[in-house]
């Protein structure tokens, strides 16, 4: 029985530029829960992902601890991780077609995850790849299955990796945007598709995504993400209907439609780059209700219900933030250099 997934104060650095581009991360994942980890581009959630897998690009060294039931991932051999990925831990990427290999049919890239961690025939590996194949949505799997990456669609090809992922029935799914390319009445059955594995075999899922209405129908609890640090979380209901972090707020407000205007509100500004980071509050550059002390004093997650926190020392006032507050404030320039 898998006792899931911890994640203790998690840092991410570019070694040869020195950037801190996640920061003190702690989040856990229990069997057949779902956390859901948004933000905007660049927040650092996709490197968090990679991080649980070994899968960092050249440079970048984690730091911290991070547990799968009990083994420390980040101290493991690469050989014992390799044995991991897949079978335990699986992943779906958020680029399929670099993902897939070019020249091998889509069942048998499907069988070959099945066999590499089962020990099966390849018969019964390839009859299970078409059956995982229709599970995912694609038509005449089994005429499918002998199709290379490159005659599928961007969306079809999402499909591929998603199966694959799901192929040797892992007990965590990462999963880095896995609706991103999908219509919205395949990204519902995508949506269904986990949560039934997750009732069925206990699966956790890392959902990340910088789409709520996705994270809202999935998880149960909600991490938001703003560069390289967690915010906020909570339950997924807390969270969405009763945030307290100015920027969740944005968030919330970004998707929810303006009647008076009949448009969508924005967040003015951009988050700072690695290397240009406040000592203070993150976000106070942007932020309608700063003041000097968020810019200048750290700001930890403090607890503002049951199960749910935030990086905010005017959590009182955020509460009555609206989306007119966002669109009438202009951003300051954060002059502060060194403070990733």
């Amino acid at each position: 029985m898998s006792k899931g997934l911890v994640v203790d104060d998690l840092s991410i650095t570019f070694n040869r530029q020195q950037l801190e581009v996640v920061n003190e991360l702690t989040l856990q994942i229990g069997p057949g829960e779902a956390l859901g980890l948004v933000g905007e581009s660049g927040s650092g959630k996709s490197l968090t992902a990679r991080a649980i897998l070994g899968l960092l690009p050249t440079g970048a060294v984690a730091s911290g601890k991070v547990t799968f039931d009990d083994v420390s991932l980040l101290d493991l051999p690469l050989h014992e991780m390799q044995k991991l990925r897949g079978a335990r831990i699986a992943m779906i990427f958020q680029d399929p077609m670099s993902s897939l290999n070019p020249v091998l049919r889509v069942g048998e890239a499907i069988a070959q995850v099945i066999r590499s961690h089962e020990p099966v025939g390849s018969a019964d590996a390839h009859r299970r790849a078409v059956d995982l194949m229709d599970r995912v949505g694609i038509r005449d799997p089994k005429e499918r299955s002998r199709a290379y990456p490159h005659q599928f669609s961007g969306g079809m090809r999402q499909r591929i990796m998603i199966a694959m992922a799901l192929a040797a029935n892992p007990a965590l799914l990462l999963a880095d945007e896995p609706t991103t390319a999908l219509d919205v009445v395949v990204q519902a059955g995508i949506l269904r598709l986990l949560t039934e594995l997750r009732h069925e075999k206990g699966m956790g899922l890392l959902l990340v995504s910088h789409d709520l209405a996705v994270v809202g129908r999935v998880s149960d609890r909600v991490a938001v993400m703003y560069a390289g640090q967690i915010v906020e979380e909570g339950p997924t209901s807390e969270v969405l209907l009763r945030p307290h972090m100015p920027y969740t707020i944005g968030l919330i407000a970004c998707v929810r439609r303006d009647r008076a205007q009949a448009r969508l509100t924005s967040i003015p500004g951009t988050p700072p780059p690695s290397g240009t980071r406040s000592r203070g509050c993150r976000f106070a550059s942007r932020c309608p209700l700063a003041i000097d002390a968020c810019r200048s004093t750290p700001v930890s997650l403090a607890h503002v219900g049951p199960d749910h926190w935030a990086r905010c020392i005017r959590t009182a006032e955020a509460r009555n933030l609206t989306p007119v507050d966002f669109a009438s404030h202009k951003p300051e320039l954060d002059v502060e250099q060194g403070h990733g």
